[in-house]
């Protein structure tokens, strides 16, 4: 009689438990929790309560940077988690209810927003509802494409890292009425990046002083691309054709054009990427910085090799000028016209002039040949210095 009777009492507790939520219950719950409810004050029975606010900054995509402006752009998966005490319930009373989906314009949300975003867009016609669980736990997600401020280090382009920061706040209560609690960060892996290297990943918490806000740190750093070393071989060949300008003899005629056309390169090439490294950046780009000293390394270049081929014109010159008595003194001497005294006067001033000639061409040549080996080595020694530097300020940052 007993167990029958224990039997009997828990008949209709095993049916409470194994039955399934219904739609009349699911609309029974939601009119008794809107019934009173009002979405413009904060959700706390006594007001002195702050609203403790959980949030999670997951990166969804990243699509990459602005360096001209500075601007971080990226998609990220936005959720924040909070207590609404006039949202719970007993289970037991809606047929074990648990979680309820409502709609978000229907209930109080806290006004978060992205302190150091330039511009932020909320992608519509997606999460319009927020999770609500019988405790009165609140969820509420949402897709943003963000373009966040970052002051880039640019110094070593193109093998170049930055930290940036994300920042989130309440935007207008006081931390004792409403306050972020943490802020949870990862990258989600969605689509992979192949330009950029990227570490996002970590918890922080939030620090409260004139209001509260939380940082997430974004950190990336640069791909060795085809693109990269694309850029990089152009820098090379200029910097090896800039000495070897020097290494060409005048005798061809292309050492001022090769030295000049070698010059407006290095010009338009500085131009270039001068367009695409930022503009407010911390320290100067090292390779903006090489490609000044080497445009000034070749128009150094360019202004030696005239100054060479002018002295060659000129040591060409004064030969083609000392051999004319030459011949004159041979046409006078195998015609026999002149005499004896103008014969031997002329043929003790060709050996003169000869070897005035011959010293001033000797002369001439020593000078071109040793200008044009000072100008070899001056250019080796400042490439290879600067080139030491490069290296090295890259290897320190």
């Amino acid at each position: 009689m007993m167990s029958n009777k224990y039997f009997l009492i828990l008949i209709p507790v095993i049916s409470i438990v194994i039955s399934s939520p219904m739609y009349n219950d699911e609309t029974l719950l939601q009119a008794t929790l809107l019934s009173n409810y009002s979405k413009s004050v904060r959700p706390v029975i006594d007001s002195s309560t702050t609203i403790n606010i959980e949030a999670v900054l997951f990166l969804h995509t990243f699509y990459g940077l602005d360096f001209v402006n500075n601007i971080v752009i990226a998609r990220y998966d936005f959720g924040l988690e909070w207590t609404d005490e006039f949202l719970t319930w007993n289970p037991l009373d809606y047929n074990n209810i648990t979680v309820m989906y409502l709609e978000k314009d229907k209930l109080w949300t806290p006004e978060i927003a992205m302190c150091n975003s330039m511009k932020e867009s909320e992608e519509k016609g997606i999460f319009q509802e927020v999770k609500v669980s019988n405790n009165g736990r609140v969820t509420m997600r949402s897709l943003k494409l963000l373009k966040t401020y970052c002051s880039f280090n640019a110094f070593a382009y193109p093998f170049d890292q930055h930290e940036c920061e994300i920042f989130i706040c309440v935007a207008l209560h006081e931390p004792v009425h409403t306050r972020i609690m943490s802020l949870t960060y990862k990258d989600l892996n969605y689509s992979q990046n192949y330009k950029w290297d990227i570490d996002y990943n970590g918890m922080k918490n939030a620090t409260d002083h004139r209001f509260s806000f939380a940082v997430a740190d974004l950190h990336l750093r640069r791909k060795l691309t085809i693109a990269i070393v694309a850029m990089l071989i152009p820098t090379i060949m200029m910097t090896i054709l800039t000495i070897f300008v020097f290494v060409l003899p005048p005798e061809s005629g292309e050492k001022v054009s090769l030295a000049t056309t070698i010059f407006l390169s290095n010009v338009l090439y500085l131009v270039e990427i001068e367009k695409t490294t930022p503009k407010n950046s911390k320290f100067p780009s090292l390779l903006m910085t090489y490609l000044m000293l080497l445009s000034f390394l070749s128009g150094i270049a360019t202004l030696g090799s005239v100054i060479i081929c002018k002295l060659y014109v000129i040591q060409s010159s004064d030969e083609k000028t000392s051999n004319v008595p030459d011949q004159t003194t041979y046409k006078s001497r195998s015609n026999k016209i002149a005499d004896i005294s103008t014969i031997s006067t002329r043929e003790i001033d060709p050996v003169t002039l000869n070897s005035k000639s011959k010293t001033k061409r000797k002369c001439g040549i020593t000078e071109y040949f040793r200008l044009d080996e000072a100008f070899l080595k001056i250019s080796i020694v400042v490439t290879v210095i600067t080139s030491i530097l490069f290296t090295s300020f890259l290897c320190i940052e």
